[in-house]
This record gives structure tokens, sequence and C-alpha cells, in this order.
């Protein structure tokens, strides 16, 4: 056998794999936390104050993150949560979501989005999603009613939805827009950020995102009444504080702690360049998959907008993409398929929302199954913010290597 045989053997055959070394993990906010982080929350816990609207010696950091926020999103009003489902909650609440709703919501998502609407009382219609793997405008047009009372488009896998669209089909029919930005923020579409497109935009700050406290959300809009309905979802005692502004709503406790905010105000410095990194370290891998023919990439609506935390990519066949995902691992990659029926308990595809499906969940006709099919050929490579410009490459390298004997 000559040498170029045996260089060729791919890893799970036995032969050597392309990457020997264990890659960063896929933390991004995470991974780039330093002393800056570290002095900002110990300035909370030596000034004694905790809580962000009063304290031994309070310096409203959470006041702080918000007007910042607001800014880099481009909106008038920012309203600190403690998590991404809370700004879930407290939108949907705002934008008057009850009893017997109905909320449209893409099939694949992680399960937050159709949940909280649940526990606002509604219902929640899924709706198909496209090669971009965000909500199909199509599939919006034709699931769209004059029964629904909210579309609320999510920007998955780091990527913008086409939410100039969605957003115009949602307004012909009268129906307003929240945008779920959890897995993308830092992201645009056509040079306006995700979360500034719709009536409001909702963020998560959970360890896997692109910033990150470990937890944490926040609620953006330009609507000052949605604004002033939201602090009072947020918050029980919201009324109280500034009854001449915020109306008398019953809320709940959502409230941003001061050492979150302090964690927040430093990762926003840096997200910028999170998503610079990680997008040259896309740039490098996709161009290894444009070099192979019969994969296709994932469309984006709007590559400049795109946060670069991921690559991916379909294969012709469920069975192929499976096989294609296991011999890239076995190279040393960290990849996975979106969708396979054996992962029963992941929570981002439709079927496996079943703590919502009978009562809760509609199924137009026809939908979901378009879902079911991109995902089950989708291929995912995690994107680190660490990734040096080699180890990009020898990832590029490990899928023209797969795709010589599966393709």
């Amino acid at each position: 056998m000559s040498l170029a045989a045996v260089e060729e053997k791919l890893a799970i055959e036995g032969g050597e794999p392309i990457i020997k070394k264990k890659l960063p993990p896929c933390f991004p906010g995470a991974l780039l936390i330093d002393e800056k982080e570290e002095k900002s929350v110990l300035e909370v816990l030596k000034s004694k104050s905790l809580f962000r609207y009063y304290g031994v010696n309070p310096l409203f950091k959470v006041e702080k993150f918000e007007k910042a926020f607001a800014k880099y999103i481009g909106r008038k009003y920012c309203l600190g949560v403690t998590s991404g489902s809370a700004s879930l909650y407290v939108a949907y609440k705002a934008a008057g979501i009850g009893q017997g709703d109905r909320v449209l919501v893409p099939a694949y998502t992680w399960i937050a989005t159709p949940q909280v609407a649940v526990c606002c009382g509604a219902k929640v219609v899924i709706v198909d999603i496209d090669e971009s793997l965000n909500m199909s405008p199509e599939a919006l047009s034709e699931a769209l009613s004059e029964e629904d009372k909210l579309v609320v488009p999510v920007h998955m896998r780091g990527a913008p939805a086409d939410i100039e669209e969605i957003v115009k089909i949602a307004k012909e029919k009268g129906v307003p827009v929240i945008e779920d930005v959890a897995q993308a923020c830092g992201g645009s579409f056509k040079g306006k950020k995700l979360g500034s497109w719709g009536d409001m935009g909702c963020y998560s700050f959970q360890q896997n995102k692109n910033i990150t406290a470990g937890e944490g959300g926040a609620v953006v809009t330009d609507n000052e009444e949605l604004y002033k309905r939201a602090v009072a979802f947020h918050d029980v005692a919201a009324y109280y504080r500034k009854p001449y502004y915020i109306p008398p709503i019953p809320g709940l406790n959502f409230r941003m702690s001061e050492l979150t905010a302090a964690v927040l105000i430093e990762q926003l410095k840096k997200l910028d360049g999170i998503v610079a990194r990680m997008k040259r370290a896309q740039k490098i891998i996709r161009e290894a998959v444009e070099e192979c023919s019969g994969l296709e990439l994932r469309r984006l609506v709007d590559e400049k907008g795109d946060t670069g935390v991921c690559t991916v990519f379909f294969h012709k066949t469920d069975e192929k993409a499976r096989l294609f995902a296991k011999a890239l691992k076995a190279e040393g990659v960290p990849v996975g398929v979106l969708y396979s029926p054996e992962a029963k308990y992941e929570g981002h595809v439709w079927v496996n929302w079943k703590p919502l499906i009978g009562d809760y969940m509609i199924v137009p006709k026809g939908m979901g199954e378009k879902t079911l099919d991109l995902l089950s050929r989708a291929v995912h490579i995690s994107i680190s913010p660490l990734y040096t410009e080699e180890d990009a490459e020898l990832i590029g390298k490990a899928i023209k290597k797969v795709y010589k004997k599966i393709h």
C-alpha cells in the first residue's frame, strides 16, 4: 500500500486523525472572560449593593448595561432580566399574549420559544424553516391567519432570518413580531442589528451564548408602552417604584442583578471582537466545504450579518449525513447532525417538544416535515473564538479528506 493511501485512510477505518489535539470548546463569551469582568464584579461586591434599584452604595450597573445595550442594538429602550426565557415571557406578556391566543414559532428553535407562550396561556403554531435554518417567509405566509396574535422568528445558530420579509408578511396581517435573538447576539440584517426589526427583541446571556454572564437576558424595543408593560411584568413592585409611569399590572420577579450586569457590561465591549474571531475561522471552513461538490452550504440570507458560531452544510441523504458526521468526529472535528430520530431528548426540534405536543401545539397540514428533512441532512460544525487559522484549516482538511470517501 502506498504512503498516500495510508494517509487518506479515514480515522474511523483505523487511519490517523487529521486533528490530534483537543480543540477549544465552543462557549464564545465565556472563553474571553478576563480580569475586566473580575474587576467589575468585585466593584459590586465591595459596594455591598447587589440589587439593581438600591443598596448600601449602589453602582446601578444594570441601568448602565441597559443603556449600553440599547445603544449597541439601536433601540430606544432595553430591560435587563434574569434569563432568555424571562425576556420572552415579559415580551410576550407586554404584547398582550394570553389565554387561547395563537403564537407562530419556527419548527426549529430551543423549546423556550414555544414553551413560554404556553406559560402565558397561548397555543403555539409551528412554521417550517428553509435552508437558512430559520423561519421560512413562504411557510409563514401560508400558515399565518387572522386568528394569530404573534409571530416569533428566531435567528438560529448565529445567523439572521430573512427578518425584513417576515416583518412585512406579519404587518400585512396586523400581527406583531418579537425577535428571538438568543443564539445570534451581535448579528445583523442589512446593517441593522438583529432585535431592531420587530416590535421587540429578546436575548439570552446563558453560558453558550456569544456574550454570557452564566444566565441573564434582555428585551429591547422602540415602543415606550411596550417597554412600560415589560417593566411591570418583570418586577412585582414596578408600579410602586414609579406609579406615575408604570401601569398597575400584576408582574413577577425577573429582575437582573448587579452582579450579572457587571459581567455583561464588559462582555458587551468584547462582542464585536468575539464575532470577528469566529467569522475568520468560519470563512476558512466554508471555503473547504465549497470545494466539495454535492455538499450544500447552509444559505446565509446576509453573510455579513452572520455571527460565525458554526458552519452547517447539507448532505444528500440523512444516512450519508450521519456517516459523514461520524467520520468527521473521528478526525477530531466538533460535529454532529442537527436531527436524528434517535435523539429524542434534543429540545430544539418540534417533534421533541414533548411537554407541548397535544393540547398546546398546532401543526398545520404539511408543516414540520421539511424541517425534519433539512435538519436530518444538516451537518453542524461548532466554531470557537479561540480557533487559530491553523485549527480552521485542519477542520477544512478533515472535511475534504472525509468527502473523498463519503460523497
